[in-house]
C-alpha cells in the first residue's frame, strides 16, 4: 500500500516508524526526556479497547442515522451521501453534540489520559474541553503544520494528543511527523507568537508539500499502522499532518485530536468551559468534521 499526500506518492525511502514508547517500563524523568528529544511520544494500547469500541460504535451510529454510513454502521464504510443538514439545521450544534457523547469524552477526557500527562507535566494536568473529533472519509488529508498558532496564547506548556478509534493502514490516511522537527530553528522562529486567529493574513499550514519538505531538510516522514486505543503526543512546534485516506474499502478513519496542559496554567476560554467557541469563535461549526462526510475540507 502507498502512502498519499494529496494525490502525490510518498517514497518509501523517506518514510520512517514511529518509536514506540512502553509507559509502563518509563519512569517520569524519561518520559519527558523522550518527548523532549524525539518530539512526541507514541503510546500503544494505552486506552481501553471496550472503551474504544463503544465511543466508535456511538459515534458511527450517529452517522449511519444522517445516511454517511453504509449498514452494519460498526464497519465504518462511508456511502458517499448525507442527510445531515435535511435534519440538523446547525452543523456546529450537531457536531458539538457528537463531541459531547459521554463515552467519547470517558476516553478525551477520562482518568487515563490525566494521569499520562500529570505524569509528563509533574504537576495535575487539565484537557481541553473543546475537542478536535474527525471522521474522514476518502480522498481528505490534514495539511502539513504545527499546533502553535492554534493553542499558545495563553500559555505554551500545552501538549497535542491524537487518539485512535479505528484501525489506520497507510492507504487510511494515518498521522505523521516530520522528524526532528521539533528542533528546527526557522520552524520555532516562524510561528512563535503566530495566533491563526489574530493573524488572519498569515496562514498555519506549511504551504511546501511534505515529501518536498522532508528531502531538503534530510529527514524522515514518521509514520505507523495504528490500532485503536493508541496514542501519538507532541509538543507545539513538532511538524506533522496526515496522509490521505485513499482506502479501497471506504473505510473512514475516526481520530480525536485534544489538547492537554497545566492545571495552574492560564486557560485560554475559548477552548475550555461548558460552550467553548473554539479557535475562531465560531464553535463547533468551524471544524471540518462538522461538514457531511461527502463535503470537502478548508485549510488554514
Amino acid at each position: 500500500m502507498d502512502a498519499l499526500i494529496n494525490g502525490i506518492k510518498v517514497p518509501h525511502e523517506l518514510l520512517g516508524d514511529l518509536k514506540e514508547t512502553h509507559l509502563g517500563e518509563t519512569d517520569d524523568t524519561s518520559l519527558r526526556n523522550c518527548l523532549e528529544q524525539d518530539g512526541y511520544l507514541f503510546l500503544k494500547n494505552v486506552i481501553d479497547p471496550e472503551k474504544i469500541i463503544r465511543a466508535r460504535n456511538d459515534i458511527f451510529k450517529t452517522l449511519n442515522e444522517v445516511k454517511e454510513l453504509k449498514d452494519p454502521f460498526s464497519d465504518g464504510i462511508a456511502s458517499g451521501e448525507s442527510i445531515r443538514d435535511q435534519i440538523h439545521k446547525d452543523r456546529g450544534v450537531f457536531w458539538k453534540n457528537v463531541s459531547s457523547t459521554k463515552s467519547l469524552r470517558d476516553v478525551t477526557n477520562g482518568n487515563v489520559l490525566e494521569s499520562v500527562f500529570t505524569r509528563i507535566f509533574g504537576s495535575s494536568a487539565k484537557g481541553f474541553d473543546f475537542i478536535f473529533l474527525r471522521a474522514v472519509a476518502g480522498g481528505k488529508f490534514t495539511a502539513m503544520h504545527c499546533d502553535a498558532g492554534f493553542f499558545t496564547r495563553k500559555t505554551e506548556k500545552v501538549l497535542t494528543c491524537w487518539l485512535v478509534f479505528t484501525d489506520i493502514t497507510i492507504d487510511k490516511g494515518p498521522l505523521f511527523i516530520i522528524e526532528g522537527s521539533h528542533k528546527y530553528k526557522d520552524i520555532f522562529q516562524q510561528f512563535k507568537g503566530f495566533d491563526v486567529d489574530l493573524n488572519k493574513n498569515k496562514k498555519a499550514t506549511i504551504d511546501k508539500h511534505p515529501v518536498q519538505f522532508a528531502q531538503e531538510r534530510n529527514t524522515k516522514i514518521l509514520t505507523a499502522e495504528f490500532k485503536p486505543g493508541d496514542a501519538l503526543i507532541f509538543g507545539m512546534y513538532t511538524v506533522h499532518g496526515t496522509f490521505e485516506n485513499h482506502a479501497k474499502d471506504k473505510k473512514i478513519r475516526l481520530t480525536c485530536d485534544v489538547r492537554y496542559q497545566p492545571e495552574n496554567e492560564p486557560q485560554d476560554p475559548r477552548y475550555f468551559g461548558h460552550n467553548p467557541t473554539g479557535t475562531t469563535g465560531a464553535g463547533y461549526a468551524e471544524l471540518n468534521s462538522a461538514r457531511p462526510l461527502n463535503e470537502d475540507w478548508h485549510t488554514r
